[in-house]
């Protein structure tokens, strides 16, 4: 064959990406939002130990913890853990108002007795 005639050989082609490269997330934080930790998720398990276990000794520093966790929350929009605190905090109110029910209704009826014993006598 002669040169310039006959088949051409072979040369691959590379493909050609045109556009802007995609970032895909996948649930990692961006690089450059740092979140100072806290203590919510303690403060979530004090208060709902304290439904099951001591009642006012656990929810009352369930409380503390979850208030300085909310402040620290509270400065950071977007903080991953702000909704822990809130639960914990409401959480641990509620158990707090049971606690304090169920000190009054335990007055009311031992007081009664023991005004109906005084009477009796």
């Amino acid at each position: 064959m002669q040169p310039g005639q006959g088949a051409v050989p072979y040369t691959p082609q590379q493909p050609v990406v045109t556009g802007h490269p995609v970032s895909v997330g996948m649930g990692v934080p961006v690089a450059g939002q740092f979140f100072p930790p806290t203590s919510a998720m303690v403060a979530l398990i004090l208060a709902c130990l304290s439904f099951v276990t001591c009642g006012i000794c656990f929810s009352i520093p369930a409380v503390i913890m979850a208030g300085q966790a909310l402040q620290i929350t509270g400065s950071m929009p977007n903080h991953p853990e702000h909704g822990t605190a809130q639960a914990a905090q409401v959480v641990g109110w509620i158990n707090i108002a049971l606690f304090v029910i169920a000190i009054g209704i335990w007055i009311l009826l031992f007081g009664g007795l023991a005004v109906l014993g005084l009477a009796g006598a």
